[in-house]
């Protein structure tokens, strides 16, 4: 099994706490201060402990970080437009699609626009917003469709990270609207762009692939693929020093365990997921 938890976990975390820590100017013993130990900091920075949530809260307020931004969730952003950045991402954590269609509607937004990066992201948040709100699939993929044809060129051998995610929420619409074969193909022509390091940057919007290709691979009944694509995900994540999407991604594999009756596997997961809602305030998605 290609679990890795504790260990890169922790590594990460104690990266991103040194390096906040040297941008605040503050010694290891300063951030310590009243908190706890300047060991406990050394041990954390070096990966080998994973601060509990009052702790992890504590170091965050010291250095001037939100708990909720202690590891980032990603958002598609306009540049210089922060009061649009800022109304999306509240509507998207409300999950108030209704509201986003109404805000988009606004022609103030639009006449606002000219980089085709910005109308790109425009159209997938109408996208987004109309498939979940409005449930019509048809029209989600053609307005996905035309916010990825804005920085798409014929024979582009590299991709950018919004890119990556259009293709992987395409792909995603079509397995939920039965057109199965198209829908998996796609999955696997951006997991090879992902593979082959076809990709301009890292962003954490990337990870969402894996978890939407793992969700269809176990709505499809395919557990095996599942597990093997979650894991991926997990892996990459890890790897890059993410935490987005992680409780989402060990929350799937879950599920796909429990459905080939592995409940010790399954537990784990589980426990993973949740362990990463209590400790970083990164809920995982969970349907009704």
């Amino acid at each position: 099994m290609n679990y890795i938890p504790e260990d890169k976990l922790a590594v990460s975390l104690g990266q991103r706490i040194a390096s906040e820590r040297k941008l605040n100017n503050l010694s290891q013993k300063q951030l310590a201060e009243d908190i706890c130990s300047q060991s406990m900091i050394s041990s954390i920075e070096k990966g080998i402990y994973v601060p509990n949530a009052i702790l992890l809260s504590r170091l965050c307020m010291r250095l001037n970080i939100s708990m909720d931004n202690a590891v980032l969730s990603s958002y598609l952003e306009i540049e210089d437009m922060e009061g649009f950045n800022e109304k999306i991402k509240s509507l998207c954590n409300n999950h108030d699609y209704s509201g986003m269609l109404k805000y988009l509607d606004d022609s103030k937004i639009i006449d606002q626009l000219y980089k085709n990066q910005d109308f790109q992201t425009y159209y997938y948040y109408y996208a987004v917003a109309t498939y979940q709100y409005l449930n019509d699939r048809r029209e989600s993929l053609r307005l996905l469709n035309l916010a990825y044809q804005y920085t798409y060129s014929k024979g582009q051998k590299s991709f950018i990270p919004n890119e990556i995610l259009i293709l992987s929420v395409i792909a995603y619409i079509k397995v939920q609207s039965n057109d199965v074969t198209s829908g998996f193909k796609d999955f696997e022509t951006v997991l090879k762009i992902i593979e082959d390091n076809r990709f301009s940057s890292y962003n954490e919007n990337i990870n969402i692939l894996y978890y939407l290709y793992g969700v269809c691979l176990h709505e499809t009944k395919q557990y095996r693929k599942s597990i093997k694509i979650l894991n991926d995900g997990i892996n990459w994540t890890t790897l890059h020093s993410s935490y987005y999407m992680l409780s989402d991604l060990f929350l799937a594999l879950s599920k796909s365990y429990d459905s080939l009756n592995n409940k010790s596997e399954a537990h784990k997961a589980v426990l993973k997921s949740e362990t990463i809602e209590d400790v970083f305030k990164q809920y995982a998605y969970k349907k009704d």
